[in-house]
């Protein structure tokens, strides 16, 4: 009975080798983090053995590392071939390529839904025999209801990684801004173009390097009635040669109006009534069309490999929507989730979530909870899909450019998060024994930023050992 208690306090109480924690703390002791604003989780799934743990129950902020948990809900309560639908209906009559009645466009929250897309519905529309609308342009945004925006992240409001969710939202609700030189001047150039949107360039060319280019361009936005103008001053450098700059510098309402209206007179379509955005359902309407996203399987890996803030953020949302959940909020979204996964027998008491980016000052998770979060989804069926998702570091997404020569170099699947004074780092890596190891890193602190070299240390060490 002795013997059955020892190695019961040993289950529970795992004893970490002097070796390895002198290796890592060795590491810790270099970076200038204060030791209460970090947690490292380190363990061997593949042998079931915890090599590694510090604050592992204190919650931490973890930026866009919250993706994994959006993501693996998805797939999780949605599923991998869940696709997003965007519905064209109408009311009324239509006679001879004419509508009388209201064309109306429906969302269901693909936040994948581009200006190519946006085309080929319309396109379709008009080849079911309507070219007149006598009536108005209704986008009903019913799925998702009136959402509350939530307070910008930063300063930086024109942003597209600070675009709030919506029912129906094209191109992420933003413009393209190419910047090219050619002869001497710097050229802009809009996709998609807007015929409404008036470009200023007042930048000028300097000659020095191209590192931070998007903090030196300045741009200020100024609409009056329909009429939007973006003046661009600042500099760009002949380093730079050709870069571009997603921008969302129209309300989504106003980007939306704007496109449809273009796409629909091309092929000499004419619109008599006006444009209008509705939170009510309808009744008693006709489908004419219905465009179908990508399934979530794709989409969850442009949002882990690319870091998709809409993307994620309508996920979490369509999760509750789909689950007939009332009312449709950010906070109300992240809850259910919560509550969903952990009646699945996941462990995130930790877990406070308000949107599903993790763009959130109040976003919160401890290393424990996350850590068992990746060991449930490296078992669960949805597995090749989570994992497959995730930036191969020094290959792809957010960590094509990070540790190229280092020997974990192709052998670790691992989100990044960063918001000021908030750096994250978790998933799997498979080390030189092909054991699998989940690693979570998560540093709140003034210095935070600067910690990427320890994490890097810390990853190559834990696939060595």
């Amino acid at each position: 009975m002795r013997i059955l208690f020892l190695i019961f306090l040993l289950w529970i109480n795992p004893v970490f080798a002097d070796s390895d924690i002198d290796a890592i703390n060795k590491i810790l002791n270099r970076s200038e983090l204060s030791k209460g604003n970090y947690s490292l989780y380190i363990k061997n799934i593949s042998k079931r053995e915890k090599i590694f743990s510090y604050n592992e129950q204190k919650a931490f902020n973890p930026a866009s590392v919250m993706k994994l948990v959006s993501t693996y809900a998805g797939l999780q309560l949605l599923g991998p071939q869940y696709q997003w639908k965007t519905e064209v209906l109408y009311k009324g009559n239509i006679k001879n390529k004419h509508l009388y009645g209201d064309l109306i466009i429906k969302g269901y929250g693909d936040p994948t839904l581009t200006y190519a897309d946006f085309y080929e519905i319309i396109e379709k529309v008009q080849q079911k025999d309507i070219k007149y609308i006598h009536g108005n342009i209704i986008f009903d945004e019913s799925f998702f209801g009136e959402l509350k925006n939530q307070e910008l992240i930063d300063d930086k409001k024109y942003r597209a990684y600070n675009v709030n969710p919506k029912s129906f939202v094209v191109n992420e609700n933003t413009i393209n801004f190419n910047f090219s030189i050619s002869n001497e001047k710097i050229n802009i150039q809009t996709f998609p173009e807007i015929p409404t949107l008036k470009v200023i360039n007042h930048l000028k060319l300097t000659d020095q390097d191209c590192k931070e280019w998007k903090d030196t361009l300045g741009y200020e936005v100024e609409t009056k009635s329909n009429l939007s103008e973006i003046r661009f001053n600042g500099s760009f450098d002949k380093a730079c040669e050709s870069k571009d700059i997603n921008l969302s510098i129209l309300s989504g309402n106003r980007l939306s109006k704007d496109l449809f209206e273009k796409i629909w007179k091309i092929h000499g379509g004419v619109i008599e009534g006006e444009f209008k955005n509705t939170y009510q359902n309808f009744t008693d309407t006709h489908k004419i069309y219905e465009h179908q996203s990508k399934p979530l399987s794709l989409v969850v890996r442009d949002i882990n490999k690319y870091s998709q803030n809409l993307s994620a953020r309508n996920l979490l949302l369509t999760i509750l929507a789909e689950n007939n959940g009332n009312p449709i909020t950010e906070n109300e979204a992240g809850r259910f989730t919560k509550e969903s996964l952990m009646k699945e027998k996941l462990k995130l008491d930790s877990l406070e979530m308000d949107n599903g980016a993790g763009l959130s000052r109040n976003a919160k998770i401890n290393a424990g909870d996350l850590g068992f979060l990746l060991e449930k989804a490296y078992s669960n069926v949805y597995m090749p899909e989570f994992i497959s998702s995730l930036p191969n570091i020094g290959i792809d997404g957010t960590l094509k450019n990070r540790g190229k020569k280092l020997s974990v170099a192709k052998r670790a699947y691992l989100k990044t998060g960063s918001i000021q004074s908030v750096s994250a780092i978790a998933g799997y890596i498979f080390d030189k024994n092909n054991d699998v190891k989940v690693f979570v890193f998560m540093a709140n602190d003034p210095k935070a930023n600067e910690s990427s070299k320890i994490q890097d240390d810390l990853i190559e060490w834990t696939y060595l050992n």
